[in-house]
């Protein structure tokens, strides 16, 4: 006799039919957590952002933008990123703006980038206070192109949007996460009662029986709970 753990896709059906309220209330109470979490626990966050434009040649008003200018702008822009990141920069960021935070502390802050491969950057810095946020951005787009310009010595970075108060929070997304709390619920749930159903190794009815026992079946119980209800 050899034991098989093969299911079908029906009796997995049946099974997750049978416990299908378990699965509802794992989702919902999944969905609810994450709802609750995200909406009562986790702090809020705002990004404001300002955005730069870079260009190689300093002698603008006597040179028209060719190609080369324009390839040689988008290559400065992940240097000048580097450089606008730097602990001079910040701490001149610092001092301006009286925060009272580290060089590292407003890095975590920050996160710049080139905008769709262009000779334009943004910078996005996010806290917990939106004005503060802003505040920040608007210092580093300040203090950054004479910093930027002073070790490059070419090129130079024009302001173009200037950061605002964020109106609502960036993070974090309640709908999102409650969505994301349903689904893990659901698929958690899904699987643990498939796994539950797989380790009981109990014999409930006659084919659970025949699986298990090459024997002959000569009788079986009668469930007299149904049969009463049924003479009813």
């Amino acid at each position: 006799m050899e034991e098989t753990n093969e299911i079908s896709l029906q009796e997995i059906f049946m099974i997750l039919w049978n416990k299908v309220w378990v699965i509802i209330l794992c989702t919902l109470i999944g969905g609810v957590a994450a709802f609750g979490i995200s909406a009562f626990v986790l702090d809020p966050t705002y990004t404001s952002r300002v955005s730069m434009y870079v260009n190689s040649n300093t002698e603008r008003e006597n040179t028209i933008a060719n190609l080369n200018d324009i390839n040689a702008s988008q290559k400065l822009v992940s240097t000048y990123i580097e450089i606008l990141k730097s602990d001079n920069v910040l701490s001149k960021v610092i001092t301006e703006t009286g925060f009272h935070y580290t060089p590292e502390q407003i890095r975590k802050m920050l996160t710049a980038s080139a905008v769709n491969g262009t000779e334009i950057f943004e910078v996005k810095v996010t806290t917990k206070d939106a004005d503060e946020a802003a505040v920040i951005a608007n210092t580093i787009a300040a203090v950054a192109p004479e910093e930027i310009i002073r070790v490059v010595k070419a090129g130079s970075v024009e302001l173009i949007d200037e950061a605002v108060p964020a109106t609502s929070p960036s993070s974090p997304n309640v709908l999102l996460n409650t969505i994301i709390g349903l689904m893990l619920g659901g698929v958690l749930s899904v699987l643990g009662v498939l796994v539950a159903e797989m380790l009981d190794n109990r014999i409930k009815t006659e084919d659970d029986l025949k699986k298990g026992y090459d024997f002959p079946i000569l009788g079986t119980i009668p469930d007299l709970e149904d049969a009463a209800t049924r003479i009813k």
